[in-house]
């Protein structure tokens, strides 16, 4: 008996009974249905027809539906590292981390992203200034349990936020704040830390975080500028001096970022209202152009920050360029480089690489020996330094020339993994490493050089499988989950060449990644390398680790798949504008609605134009949205149009409706007002409410029995007795009957509601 599957439980007779059902509606003039009927006997043919194709769909393996995924240009996603953000603290002296900084969150390995400089300066008083107040932020940034505005709930021009320091900064070194927002602040940072990789982060961060991340284009909704009180070198004045803006990813502070300043004079203590216990080395933000859709709220500003990804590289290469002329000495700055093993290759004009052997001093080298010395900094990475000729032979010049191979002391007895015999179809297991990503794992194959003790190696590259590789195709299979190394046959992918000793070699082995590694705040505790423990530097993460997740099975990428299809790419209809333009990057789009044929300005209709109207979120009762919010919309749907259509984004055009009303009410009602004000105003609402978050429909008027209607749902009314409608705003108009008229763009928000109850007991 065949298997049942569970693609599709459907059977031959439930298929044959929907075919019989649909006679009815399809072809009502069909009133023979016995068996004897020719169309009887399609049906059944068909519904067996039905039946065998699904069961040998059900059938398909995993491998068949990768091919297909492989037509797509798609594939399963491999398991991603989180990323989180390390702040330091304790700071004593300066101190330079290397890129790769081994960092512990209790058994797990996070590493830096880039080289971070810590500085010994802390913050040390925030205080925020509007017109109307000046309030002390310090204890809120202190604490980060209770957030505050930069510039106040309105985020007026002119209001200034103020930073002060508890030392002088040294000039001309650059000052990193790193800006946490609140969860609704900006343009909606998911998390404090999540909103970072809107700009720079996520674009610096590794290709194991995720993938390739590309910043949205847009254009802020405001203008800000720093300033620091200092001297001005020309006139020998202290004063509020322009400090220079070296990087902002915050985008003048929508979103949580790094914002990177330098200062070209130093600053000058001074007081400021209301830190007047003494003064002090501020700098200062100022709202220069307002135009905020949500004003800004601080949670945390931080200094000494870095981004950290859940991973621990055991080997690592760095490919370095050499000069056709000169001296040949090649740095770099990373962990390992700093505190791990080194191994120094050379390419051949072949494309092998070389091995060349370190020595204590080139100068008492021959002019035929490859060889290399190392110079270790005081602080950096090992240097290491080539002959000249004379004394050891030159590597020839070029891009990627030399190739530097850095390893943890911990893996060297780990790199090599094995011999090959020559064999086709060689499997090696790798049980202790646990590598969640192909790219993070690549090997080389040696084999003995012309000299004793000389190696020529190869670089073997993974691939998921061996279709597309031929017999001398340097490729392997490289299973994460199962941490088997599978090699060809010599038809398909090329056989690693007999060697009496170990010539399987891995020269890039990074562990790391999955959604363990989203880790909560305050897990990131230590460090991994005794000589930077001694820094006396604390560490900890402020926020949660995000990004890590497990590797996607075949159904799970095909459900993926599924789902994008069913999103618009291209805006052709009025839900592809509608669903595109909500979907903008880095924006938070409350609600849309698309207007054919209409162009702004223009009084007769236009076929190719398309406007759409974009509200931002926002807790103001009536929502604007900035020329950079309409800007950015406008680019991301500009991208997408069909060639000829005619887009232009607008901002909604708000009308204030006032409900005047006399209503009959119970007598234990009577003085219930606000209850009924409530009820108004969540239908006369521009952006909804908790019960209803699609808010009133753009264009449609407000009809006086829609009105009574809502008010006549409302418990304890006996009746409306009188009611009439008020609106105020542009393009406001009111019909015979007394409804009130909105423009195409039109939204309505309350006004102060007159509302009179009458008790049925006093009529």
């Amino acid at each position: 008996m065949l298997p049942k599957l569970p693609l599709d439980d459907r059977t031959y007779e439930s298929i044959l009974f929907e075919a019989r059902q649909g006679i009815q509606r399809r072809l009502p003039e069909w009133t023979d249905e016995n068996a004897h009927d020719p169309g009887m006997t399609m049906l059944e043919l068909f519904a067996w027809i039905s039946e065998m194709q699904q069961f040998y769909l059900s059938r398909v393996p995993d491998r068949n539906r990768r091919k297909f995924l492989e037509l797509l240009g798609e594939s399963p996603r491999q398991a991603t590292a989180s990323a989180a953000l390390a702040s330091f603290g304790g700071i004593g002296r300066t101190v330079l981390l290397p890129q790769g900084t081994k960092l512990l969150a209790e058994d797990q390995t996070f590493e830096t992203a880039a080289p971070t400089t810590l500085r010994p300066l802390a913050v040390d008083r925030i205080v925020t200034r509007t017109e109307r107040e000046a309030s002390d932020r310090t204890a809120s940034n202190t604490q980060g349990d209770v957030a505050f505005y930069a510039f106040g709930a309105d985020a007026r021009a002119g209001s200034r936020l103020y930073v002060s320091f508890d030392r002088e900064p040294p000039v001309g070194e650059p000052i990193e704040l790193t800006i946490l927002l609140a969860e609704d602040g900006g343009h909606g940072s998911l998390d404090a830390w999540q909103a970072m990789p809107l700009t720079a982060a996520l674009a610096a961060m590794p290709a194991d975080a995720g993938e390739p991340h590309v910043p949205p284009s847009i254009v802020p909704s405001a203008r800000i500028a720093w300033k620091g009180y200092a001297q001005d070198e020309q006139t020998d004045a202290s004063g509020w001096l322009p400090l220079e803006t070296v990087g902002d990813e915050t985008l003048h502070l929508s979103f949580s970022g790094r914002v990177t300043l330098k200062l070209n004079a130093p600053l000058r203590p001074v007081l400021v209202h209301p830190a007047n216990d003494r003064p002090r080395w501020w700098i200062c933000c100022v709202l220069e152009e307002e135009g905020y859709e949500e004003p800004p709220r601080i949670d945390r500003i931080l200094l000494h920050t870095a981004l950290v990804v859940q991973r621990d590289t055991l080997s690592e290469t760095i490919d370095c360029d050499v000069p056709e002329e000169g001296e040949v000495s090649l740095s770099a700055n990373t962990f390992l480089s700093r505190y791990g093993l080194l191994r120094v290759q050379v390419r051949e004009p072949d494309g092998r690489w070389r091995e060349w052997r370190e020595v204590p001093d080139i100068g008492a080298a021959g002019p035929d020996d490859r060889v290399y010395a190392v110079r270790m900094p005081q602080e950096g990475g090992a240097q290491i330094v080539f002959g000249d000729g004379a004394h050891g032979i030159r590597p020839p010049g070029g891009p990627g020339a030399v190739r530097r191979i850095h390893a943890d002391k911990t893996f060297a007895d780990k790199r090599f993994i094995g011999r090959s015999n020559g064999l086709p179809m060689q499997r090696f297991n790798v049980y202790d490493l646990a590598c969640r990503r192909r790219e993070h794992f690549l090997l080389q194959v040696g084999m003995p050089g012309e000299r004793p003790g000389e190696w020529l190696w190869e670089d073997w590259l993974p691939v998921e499988n061996f279709d597309r590789s031929g017999p001398l195709d340097r490729h392997y299979m490289f299973d994460p989950d199962t941490c088997e190394i599978r090699f060809g046959n010599d038809e398909r992918g090329a056989i690693p060449p007999a060697c009496d000793e170990a010539n399987l070699c891995l020269v890039v082995c990074v562990l790391g990644g999955g959604e363990r590694g989203n880790i909560k705040p305050g897990l990131l505790s230590g460090w991994v390398s005794e000589e930077q423990r001694a820094y006396g530097v604390s560490v900890t993460n402020a926020g949660y680790g995000y990004g890590g997740a497990e590797s996607e099975s075949v159904s799970d990428c095909i459900a993926r798949l599924q789902q994008r299809w069913l999103e618009p790419y291209r805006a052709v209809t009025d839900e592809d504008y509608a669903a595109l333009a909500k979907a903008t990057p880095g924006l938070r789009v409350a609600r849309v609605h698309v207007i054919a044929g209409y162009a702004p300005g223009r009084s007769d209709p236009v076929p190719h134009a398309v406007t759409v109207v974009a509200m931002p979120f926002s807790r103001q009762p009536t929502p604007k949205p900035s020329k950079g919010f309409l800007q950015t919309v406008a680019r991301h749907l500009d991208d997408r149009r069909l060639i000829g259509t005619e887009v232009h984004v607008i901002a909604p055009e708000y009308i204030r409706v006032t409900v005047h009303a006399v209503i009959v009410v119970e007598p234990q009602f009577a003085h219930e007002t606000r209850r009924i004000a409530a009820v108004l105003n969540e239908l006369l609402s521009p952006s909804g409410s908790l019960k209803s978050a699609a808010g009133w429909p753009f264009g449609r008027p407000v009809y006086r029995g829609d009105v009574f209607a809502a008010l006549s749902r409302i418990g304890g009314v006996a009746y409306v007795q009188e009611l009439w409608l008020d609106g105020e705003g542009r393009y406001a108009a009111k019909s015979q009957g007394g409804d009130v008229l909105l423009p195409p763009n039109g939204l309505v928000y309350s006004g102060e509601h007159r509302i009179e109850l009458l008790s049925r007991t006093q009529l």
